[in-house]
């Protein structure tokens, strides 16, 4: 049985509802304050960064392809 990728799991914690704030920020030319959910953002996006690298380094160290098969 195959595990999922940390990235699908990672990036599946980013949801929409979180993801609202920045937008709103962004759209407001980011003044200051920076909304409390930003840092949450910024630490998913580097801990789902560094999942995908891992997967990908141990990939090619087991001598694994990472490209999807072409049907």
């Amino acid at each position: 049985m195959n595990s999922p990728s940390s990235v699908v799991t990672g990036g599946v914690t980013v949801t929409a509802a979180t993801l609202v704030p920045l937008v709103q920020w962004a759209l407001g030319g980011f003044p200051h304050p920076i909304p409390p959910d930003v840092p949450y953002l910024i630490a998913a996006g580097l801990v789902t960064g560094a999942h995908a690298a891992y997967n990908l380094l141990a990939a090619r160290a087991a001598g694994k392809s990472t490209e999807v098969p072409k049907p």
